[in-house]
């Protein structure tokens, strides 16, 4: 019996779960990518199954579908994961008002959510600053996976069901029904999946670009570990995030949270920051980020972002050693237009997909 070919370029996690859901459908797959390991925006980022930032309805349960299908591939494959939920601390009125109001939303879950007064989120998030503390959400379902280790050992598992995996061999054309290599190979394709990052502007420049996207750069840390019994409890955010993704848009005193922060804390609102801290298997803490749009970047990792990260860490947590033990830069696709997932059908049996927008 003759199973129907999927041809993948990118090794991404966007390519590789499609690459998993086809292999289970029982298709054949073949996997290109142009650097000699995953290297992209998957492995750049905090790691974080995002579900507090989806806006509620489709895209909150497809996330909440994407978290049990990472539990059941960690349980399968032996993956570290931590579920520890999200801890967002609130420190201005306004702030306070956002996670009430988000909390009260008709369209918010029943379960799933504890706002904290105070004296709660000291008692069980010790690491969190009780200096202005208004209040917090923690939400349950958020869930940190170690991307670095967990990228390569799916590819490795894909390789196990049976997919042909090309690393170093950038596709440079599409024909009609095969791709070509750098290096002359071609394979030949009954479905083609492109989910290359921002490199899929060499293949198909004019949709990509009719697509409205923008290139954004992260500048992410990483700490030392921390010491021996430390545990941050949550992925712990704050003000600002409440106005970076789209699940509070909705909430009326989202507008006066932004205007006072544009007020305050201009410089972070320039750089795109907001400011994430999520505890990896050895302790260490992954901090970021700033957003920066831009057709290219600059090749320097700004001292000022990284300046401005710590010190508003510093404002809602404490008792951490900030030692950095590494800096670096992530590049992806958004969209310009305010869209999380866009998938592009530029010829028939192609498909892209890309800018999802970091959740």
């Amino acid at each position: 019996m003759s199973y129907p070919h999927l041809v993948i370029v990118g090794s991404g996690i966007i390519g590789l779960t499609h690459a998993l859901t086809a292999l289970e459908a029982g298709w054949k797959v073949t996997i290109f990518e142009r650097t000699g390991r995953p290297l992209g925006a998957s492995v750049r980022n905090f790691g974080t199954l995002w579900p507090i930032g989806c806006s509620f309805g489709l895209e909150r349960e497809q996330a909440l579908f994407g978290v049990r299908r990472w539990k059941s591939l960690a349980s399968e494959l032996g993956l570290w994961t931590r579920p520890c939920g999200s801890l967002s601390l609130a420190y201005r009125d306004e702030a306070w008002a956002v996670l009430n109001q988000f909390r009260s939303s008709p369209a918010s879950p029943p379960s799933g959510f504890d706002l904290l007064n105070p004296e709660e989120v000291i008692k069980r998030f010790p690491h969190s600053n009780p200096r202005g503390l208004q209040g917090a959400l923690h939400s349950h379902e958020e869930t940190i996976v170690h991307s670095r280790s967990a990228i390569p050992a799916l590819v490795s598992h894909l390789e196990k069901l049976g997919a042909k995996v090309h690393f170093g061999a950038p596709v440079i054309k599409v024909h009609a029904d095969a791709v070509e290599t750098s290096s002359g190979l071609t394979v030949g394709f009954d479905r083609l999946l492109i989910a290359a990052g921002e490199e899929m502007r060499l293949l198909f420049p004019a949709e990509l670009a009719a697509a409205e996207l923008k290139k954004c750069q992260l500048q992410m840390m990483r700490t030392v570990p921390q010491p021996a019994g430390f545990d941050l409890g949550a992925i712990c955010v704050s003000d600002l995030t409440l106005c970076h993704y789209p699940a509070f848009a909705h909430c009326p005193a989202t507008s006066a949270l932004r205007a006072r922060l544009e007020s305050e804390l201009p410089d972070h609102l320039r750089w795109g920051v907001h400011v994430i801290a999520a505890q990896m298997p050895d302790g260490s803490l992954v901090l970021g980020d700033s957003h920066e749009y831009a057709p290219d970047f600059d090749p320097d990792i700004h001292t000022e972002v990284d300046e401005l990260v710590l010190s508003y860490l510093a404002g809602f947590t404490r008792d951490l050693d900030l030692r950095i033990a590494s800096r670096w830069h992530g590049v992806y696709l958004k969209s310009a237009v305010g869209r999380t997932q866009v998938v592009l059908e530029p010829r028939e049996r192609v498909t892209m997909v890309t800018a999802m927008g970091g959740l």
